[in-house]
């Protein structure tokens, strides 16, 4: 008599991902804009160590470690300037050490709402730019100086572009 061989499908048990050894708990600030300038993350969180390091989308940053629950580190411009999410996590170089991930939020700058409608340029006297407020008919007369909206500052005025800067997040914005 032939002896009937089962085979029973195996199915791997699955694995649930382990736990980081490090808690990442918190970043801050937890919002930047773009285009601002080198600021410093303090991250919070549990069983810090020396030699972690705070990765930023993959980058390791150079880190001052301030106890078991703090690390900080100074972000360069470079890394804020563009807007979108960043990946925020902790390491040790030899990877044995990792924490979970979070999220920095990085929001486009808040903009003039000025359209450049052109110059008045008089020899000898102040440049005076047209501007038109956006959704507004009426033309306004602004020199190099002067305030708008309560933040932008006039720094430039030329024949093919006016430049203001944010006189918050020293951010500078060119229209044209």
């Amino acid at each position: 008599p032939a002896v009937a061989s089962q085979t029973a499908a195996s199915t791997p048990t699955p694995t649930p991902t382990p736990t980081p050894p490090v808690l990442l708990a918190s970043v801050s600030p937890g919002n930047v804009y773009a285009r601002t300038a080198d600021f410093t993350l303090e991250v919070a969180g549990d069983k810090f160590t020396p030699e972690l390091k705070i990765m930023v989308d993959g980058r390791e940053l150079p880190t001052k470690y301030r106890s078991p629950q703090q690390l900080s580190a100074t972000v360069p411009a470079a890394i804020i300037s563009n807007p979108g999410s960043r990946q925020i996590n902790v390491r040790s170089s030899d990877g044995r050490l990792y924490s979970n991930t979070v999220q920095l939020s990085v929001a486009p700058p808040p903009t003039p709402n000025y359209t450049y409608v052109g110059i008045i340029s008089k020899p000898a006297r102040v440049d005076i730019a047209l501007l038109q407020e956006v959704g507004s008919k009426s033309i306004l007369s602004v020199q190099r100086g002067d305030v708008l909206s309560g933040r932008f500052r006039v720094t430039s005025i030329a024949d093919k572009e006016l430049v203001m800067t944010d006189t918050n997040l020293k951010i500078k914005h060119r229209s044209e």
